[in-house]
């Protein structure tokens, strides 16, 4: 299989409050996160370039970070016994560029940590 990233993926994961859509929010981890995209792991089927709003919560930090993304591709798997999880890469579309460097700070000294047990 031909690796396609161009960016290195951190394994930290976050809780974001996902707007789907208009009214629709709830609650997901986000994981496996680059410069440039994440990981969700949704209840709810999307088709891809399907836009989304994150409020991403850092760890440490009382100001959550705000993101558009749209959604790269998704792939159905299930986690529990009748519970589907849609398995969600997303694009980041849109992030302050203050915001950005915030995220990917919290990310990198998840990295580093992760490193020194090792």
């Amino acid at each position: 299989m031909i690796e396609r990233r161009k960016f290195v993926r951190f394994d930290a994961v976050m809780s974001a409050l996902c707007e789907i859509g208009r009214g629709i929010k709830r609650v997901y981890e986000i994981s496996n996160i680059s410069k440039e995209g994440a990981l969700l792991l949704l209840d709810t089927p999307l088709n891809q370039d399907s836009e989304l709003n994150l409020s991403v919560d850092v760890p440490g930090d009382n100001v959550p970070i705000f993101v558009s993304c749209s959604v790269a591709w998704q792939k159905e798997s299930i986690m529990e016994p009748k519970k589907k999880i849609y398995e969600t890469g997303v694009k980041f579309t849109k992030i302050d560029s203050f915001d950005k460097g915030r995220f990917l700070e919290y990310i990198y000294s998840q990295w580093l940590k992760l490193l020194e047990r090792t």
